[in-house]
């Protein structure tokens, strides 16, 4: 039971102490200026407000029937509920009791503000299961709460932000939430007319923060209770007094009582972030509670057991995510440009995760893809959702596909790093224009945006919002240098001296230069970094004075070696680097070093902030993945493109004289280092730990296909063969466009003037026949007859006619699958019978097999059942020896296939089980379906039930 007090102090008995604190300068000023003055200052004005509290406790309960019934509430023990009638602007949750000793709001006492008149009665109960909130950004000086807030609710809340935060909007959507709040910088509007807003909207709670508490008070007016958060709170302590206050409401308490734990959960967490290190803070007096009626919530869900996935670690730029939200809303599009290393991509991901999570798009609808051509972004943006339809579909269909696709679904393309690619398209594109319309289809589009970064400002793309991506500010500088120094115990005593603040200053909120220098204060003075930094000279090449320093912890030879890092496109990988140190020709200081070695060396790297680890899953549906493939996982690093030229650079300086033949010499031994490991990973993708090694190949393909095409520019062309072994188990997969671009590629690299094939008895020849070969299987499978045909086609003209070949059977055979597909029997049956008779000539049985098979298909086509089933009779003969399961399932499908045609249910029967043998009685049916994907026809049912099965 709650004790409750209505105290009016708008009359003249109530005298207010005089000199208030300076709460401002104490909650907003102080963290960021924690030293000399300001420390001491900032400990006077914490004595001041217990002192001040204890007189204005004085002042409320002069009279002695207020003193008497506070006595007596507290008499009982319980908590006590304090609401104050009028004075709105006085910090009143300062009242301190001078006999007890404490504060009143961290002593049960919940300390409320109400207008003059107010008569709070009973709290509310308010349905629901759920609890929704909608949030209203605004853009001003404080966080954006919600960011840290999502990943502390978990799936525990329904929260949506509202676009656009207008007031026309929150009329719309403010009915049936329980919750609004607004976030950043205050009101979207003067306070009276959000509140007339709200009026008829019945929101039980609205949280304002930025907002003063006179304005809070006219938003109660309109909801049952406004708690204001009218000091800049902490992001991460604002979360984290939110998140108590919503679980406290979904475990049934009270608004008031929610508001009275979650200020205690400030209280009890008092570090806050500060130039000097954690900085002791008393801001649990910052929510203003303002009352009309209390409410609680008894029928919401306690979903607890569905956490966040993951936490979100992308430290501050409120102000570029309150850009990112206008133009992305209004415009559609936006690019991000900057320095290297000043967090781009990392603006980009963190705001698609954003996005998503807060309903501006389904989270499988945030569609990142590095810099490409057109052709190869709309395939990423309709293959995964459009299917075969668009994989069939020829160019023009296909972005004319994805534009209406733009129109139904609410999608966000990241386009990172445009200014990697030499131009805005590949040679099959229409270049630049191409690129740039689009853009602006995604742009103008119903529900799609589009999000670009760049080095550059891209003015080849016309006319689109820009934002340009400086330093982090002052604020979200000191929250990434407690997060880089948190596991950094020796930088404390170094870090509360006041030159660090100049360090800080010096760095200019550059992420990468942080990341890379403050680590050293483990055992470096910040005297020595600044000096570091200048040296180098300060504002010029502030990331090359980062990389400078990080090295001189390592020796000469360890910063050589770290220049073969930088030849990685993509992620490092320790066991290609463990193959480069057994080449002869490698220079002597990379000699001797295996996989246990050079991760040791990597690691060092780490340390000094060049490198992070790369981490993938280990676990597979059989447990824990194991040999091969588990090394080939664990010894995984990524590189900062922005550092790669520095370390190079470094590298040049170390070599000097003979720097030009280590570097050639390295670059050769990196691509046939990879060429192994790449064979290596398709034999575990094949025969070993399959699971475990796709994994590892989704996080190494860019570095793979990166030396791939170093490989095809060096015309060596075993080499690229050996790599795009690999490469065509993802291009097979989910990058069908990515090999397109690629075939395209080599067959550029490798053909003669006019089209015409190398020899195909050599290497060039070899890695063009499978690179067309491959290309034209994944055209015929995703049903593009035209381009497979032509594929064919070519490899049928480069291929000698005599003597016969494997090679020339199987494409024969192939050109009768792509006559079939079109229907085209008389083709087909000529294709099939030509590579039937090529394969009798050499015994080569896959494609006798094969071709009986398509014969007895055509022939059942076109209704000649006895002809189909002599054919596919053959067929079976043929792959006997073979022992091809899958085509000998095949093969039984089409006769009992035949045998339904016929209306003859125990020849299906029949073929039905010499399919699924050695099957017992009971599992026919289940047998059936695992190797066909399908029921047993309906022809034989009841043969089968009769069975057993």
């Amino acid at each position: 039971m709650v004790d409750r007090l209505l105290f009016d102090v708008g009359d003249a008995a109530f005298a207010c102490p005089p000199d208030p604190p300076d709460l401002r300068w104490y909650l907003e000023d102080y963290r960021r200026v924690p030293y000399g003055v300001g420390a001491a200052r900032g400990a006077e004005l914490s004595a001041e407000m217990a002192a001040w509290g204890e007189a204005l406790f004085a002042a409320l309960f002069a009279a002695e029937d207020r003193r008497a019934a506070y006595e007596a509430a507290r008499a009982g023990e319980g908590p006590v509920e304090l609401v104050i009638r009028g004075e709105a602007g006085l910090p009143w949750e300062l009242l301190r009791d001078p006999v007890r000793g404490r504060f009143l709001v961290l002593d049960q006492v919940a300390v409320v503000r109400a207008t003059p008149g107010t008569e709070p009665g009973e709290p509310v109960c308010v349905p629901g299961e759920r609890l929704r909130v909608l949030v209203v950004l605004s853009r001003g000086d404080h966080p954006i709460v919600t960011r840290p807030l999502l990943d502390r609710l978990g799936g525990d809340v329904d929260l949506v932000v509202l676009r656009p935060p207008t007031l026309a909007r929150l009329r719309e959507e403010a009915s049936g939430c329980h919750v609004v709040h607004f976030d950043g910088g205050g009101l979207p509007g003067p306070p009276e007319e959000v509140a007339e807003a709200l009026g008829g909207c019945d929101v039980p709670l609205v949280i304002a923060g930025a907002c003063p508490p006179e304005a809070a008070a006219v938003l109660a007016g309109a909801a049952g209770s406004a708690v204001a958060l009218p000091h800049r709170l902490d992001a991460a302590a604002a979360a984290g007094f939110l998140a108590c206050l919503y679980d406290r409401l979904i475990a049934g308490d009270t608004v008031t009582a929610a508001v009275t734990a979650g200020r205690e959960r400030l209280a009890g967490r008092p570090e806050r972030p500060s130039l000097r290190g954690p900085l002791r803070l008393d801001d649990w007096l910052v929510p203003v509670h303002h009352l009309r009626h209390d409410a609680r919530f008894p029928d919401l869900l306690d979903p607890k057991g569905d956490p966040v996935t993951s936490r979100e670690t992308f430290v501050g730029r409120d102000d570029l995510f309150h850009d990112l939200e206008d133009h992305l809303h209004h415009r559609g599009a936006a690019l991000l440009h900057g320095p290297p290393g000043i967090g781009k991509t990392e603006l980009a991901e963190a705001f698609g995760r954003w996005w998503a999570r807060t309903g501006g798009a389904d989270p499988a609808d945030v569609v990142r893809h590095a810099a490409a051509g057109p052709d190869t972004i709309v395939a990423a943006l309709g293959l995964p959702r459009l299917g075969p339809e668009f994989a069939r579909a020829g160019r023009d269909r296909r972005r004319d596909l994805v534009r209406r696709l733009l129109g139904e679904r609410r999608l966000l393309l990241i386009l990172d790093g445009l200014d990697t690619l030499d131009s805005l398209g590949s040679p099959d594109d229409d270049g630049p224009a191409a690129l740039r319309d689009l853009v602006a289809d995604v742009a103008a589009s119903a529900r799609g945006a589009v999000l670009i970064t760049s080095r550059t400002s891209e003015t080849r793309l016309g006319d689109l919002p820009r934002i340009e991506v400086a330093g982090l500010n002052a604020d979200d500088a000191t929250g990434y240098a407690d997060r880089l120094l948190a596991a950094v115990p020796g930088a404390a005593p170094r870090r509360r001296r006041w030159v660090f603040s100049d360090l800080m200053a010096a760095l200019a909120g550059h992420p990468l230069a942080m990341r890379l220098t403050l680590p050293r204060l483990a055992d470096t003075e910040p005297e020595e970094l600044l000096d570091a930094l200048r040296h180098r000279g300060l504002g010029r090449d502030l990331l090359g004075a980062g990389v400078h320093h990080a090295l001189t912890y390592l020796s000469a030879d360890e910063r050589r070696r770290l220049g073969a890092v930088a030849l990685f496109p993509g992620v490092v990988i320790t066991d290609v680097l463990a193959v480069v140190s057994r080449f002869w020709s490698a220079p002597d200081a990379f000699r001797g070093l295996g996989p246990a070695a050079w991760r040791a060396e990597l690691d060092r790297a780490v340390a000094t902030g060049l490198l992070t680890r790369v981490r993938v899953s280990t676990e597979t549906a059989d447990g824990l993945g194991t040999g091969p493939a588990l090394a080939m996982a664990l010894g995984m690093y990524a590189l900062h493109p922005a550092l790669r030229p520095h370390l190079v650079e470094e590298w040049r300086a170390a070599g000097q004289r003979g720097f030009d033949q280590e570097y050639a010499t390295t670059r050769f031994a990196l691509m046939e280092a990879t060429a192994e490991f790449a064979e290596r990973l398709h034999h575990q993708l094949t025969e070993g730990d399959a699971e475990l090694a796709a994994r590892v190949l989704r996080v190494q393909y860019d570095s793979l296909a990166g030396v791939f095409g170093a490989a095809l520019d060096g015309r060596q062309w075993r080499t690229a063969q050996r790599i795009a072994t690999v490469l065509t188990t993802r291009w097979s997969g989910d990058l069908d466009e990515e090999g397109r671009m690629w075939t395209a590629r080599g067959r550029r690299a490798l053909e003669f003037a006019g089209g015409i094939a190398p020899a195909l008895d050599g290497p060039a020849g070899e890695l063009w026949f499978s690179l067309v070969a491959g290309d034209a299987e994944r055209h015929l499978a995703a049903g593009r007859l035209d381009e497979a045909g032509r594929g064919y086609r070519d490899l049928l003209a480069a291929l000698p006619q005599r003597p016969a070949g494997a090679q020339l059977a199987a494409v024969q055979h192939q050109l009768g699958r792509v006559a079939e597909e079109r229907g085209e029997w008389d083709e087909a049956e000529t294709w099939y019978r030509t590579a039937l008779a090529t394969g009798e000539e050499i015994d080569y049985r896959p494609v006798m097999a094969g071709s009986c098979h398509g014969l007895g298909r055509v022939a059942c086509e076109r209704g000649r059942l006895d002809e189909a089933d002599r054919w596919l009779r053959r067929s079976l003969d043929a792959n006997g020896p073979l022992g091809d399961r899958r085509m000998t399932t095949a093969t039984y499908r089409q006769l009992v296939r035949v045998a339904e045609i016929r209306g003859d249910a125990e020849a299906a029967l029949d073929w039905v089980v010499r399919c699924v043998a050695p099957a017992g009685p009971g599992e026919i049916g289940d047998r059936w379906r695992e190797l066909t994907g399908e029921p047993v026809p309906e022809l034989a049912r009841d043969l089968v039930a009769e069975e057993g099965g």
